[in-house]
């Protein structure tokens, strides 16, 4: 892919002798013919390309003026924007169309449309925030449950500690019972500490992994394939479609479908074996990663591809509060980006260009491979997995 020349960018173009108003940095978003070569061709194809489009702004009536023209230029070229998901690019798009209906070129209308713009870019991120606060709160009252309980327990061995004083029994049999008494909340509070260490690490809606102990294992990960060159495979998926899901049945059921991808997730990750150095985690919201390091990286492919299929197999059922079945037969799928760092991956070092070409292979695989896998291959093509190249990977 060539994307157009920056001198669109840096200077005005002359068009009949009028001076056409550049725009910002958006226009270098254009691009041209995959098979055009970096050379005048591609200049001059650029160059008309623009005019052909300020021919298209003049008829639909928008004013010449820069920033309705770029904004209108950053709508057209939404389906690069690989960071917004399709519901966000309907709603972007949507404005454009909306714009050239009513042709209201305003300050007003111009401030009012970026500002739905902003909020349209946003939505995700907040309600991704809303969902870590919601769960944040929970581990917080978790915690709090935790402390209070512990209170009343040392409030009952001071209690019983002083009865076992006044009883004025010998004192190897006063002892005895104040070592038991002692013993009984040490172990509570030994078993807090692991409860703890389980909020700390643990999803509390899944049970996987969290992102605190995704990174963790990354970074463990990064040291042995620094040191000793072991491999690291890592795949980023989400759930298709998870929003209008929501949307339609509501956010309980959506923690339900959440949990099932979770159980599925740790079934994959039994599925290579204790032996195997791997973690299965959710992100937040409805994203998810398994990664795997060491000599059995390249079967992540398979693994992936087996749960891909098992998700969009799977048959959900929704039911009333008393346990009655009110929706059958309702199916979700995951799609999945997949990349690895090893030694035939010579553009790849750091941990974090593993992430990025792991999401580059999500976001193909949204694009043109939804329900399935797709693997980043060292040499920059996309694979689609199935059951004949699943060990592809």
């Amino acid at each position: 892919m060539t994307w157009c020349c920056t001198e669109v960018t840096t200077h005005r173009i002359k068009k009949d002798g009028a001076a056409i108003p550049r725009s910002f940095h958006i226009f270098s978003s254009i691009q041209t013919s995959a098979a055009m070569p970096k050379s005048t061709t591609a200049s001059a194809h650029c160059t008309s390309t623009y005019l052909n489009l300020f021919e298209m702004f003049d008829k639909a009536g928008v004013p010449p003026e820069t920033r309705w023209r770029s904004l209108l230029l950053f709508f057209r070229e939404m389906n690069d924007y690989h960071y917004l998901d399709e519901d966000q690019k309907i709603a972007i798009l949507s404005q454009m169309a909306e714009i050239l209906k009513n042709k209201q070129y305003t300050e007003d209308q111009l401030v009012s449309t970026i500002r739905k713009c902003s909020e349209i870019f946003s939505k995700p991120l907040v309600n991704q925030l809303n969902s870590m606060v919601h769960e944040t709160s929970s581990v917080i009252n978790q915690f709090f449950n935790k402390l209070s309980s512990r209170y009343g327990d040392i409030a009952h061995l001071e209690t019983e500690s002083l009865s076992i004083v006044a009883e004025n029994a010998n004192s190897t049999e006063v002892l005895e019972k104040l070592q038991s008494a002692f013993r009984r909340v040490k172990v509570l509070f030994e078993e807090d500490i692991c409860n703890l260490e389980n909020l700390a690490f643990i999803d509390p809606l899944t049970e996987l992994a969290n992102r605190l102990s995704l990174d963790m294992f990354m970074k463990n990960a990064d040291a042995r394939w620094q040191s000793e060159r072991h491999p690291i495979a890592l795949a980023l998926f989400d759930i298709d479609h998870f929003k209008s899901f929501n949307d339609t049945y509501g956010h309980l059921i959506g923690d339900q479908v959440l949990k099932v991808v979770g159980v599925h997730l740790k079934r994959a990750r039994e599925e290579l074996g204790r032996e195997t150095e791997a973690m299965a985690a959710r992100f937040g919201g409805d994203e998810f990663a398994m990664v795997i390091s060491g000599p059995n990286a390249h079967a992540l492919g398979g693994v992936i591809n087996r749960f891909c299929n098992a998700i969009k197999n799977f048959n959900l059922l929704i039911r009333d509060t008393e346990g009655n079945v009110e929706k059958n037969n309702l199916h979700i799928t995951v799609s999945a980006g997949i990349s690895v760092l090893d030694n035939l991956s010579p553009q790849i070092r750091t941990i974090e260009q593993l992430f990025e070409r792991a999401d580059r292979a999500l976001y193909h695989a949204k694009r043109k491979a939804r329900a399935r896998a797709v693997v980043l291959k060292p040499n920059d093509r996309y694979l689609i997995l199935d059951d004949e190249n699943d060990d592809a990977a």
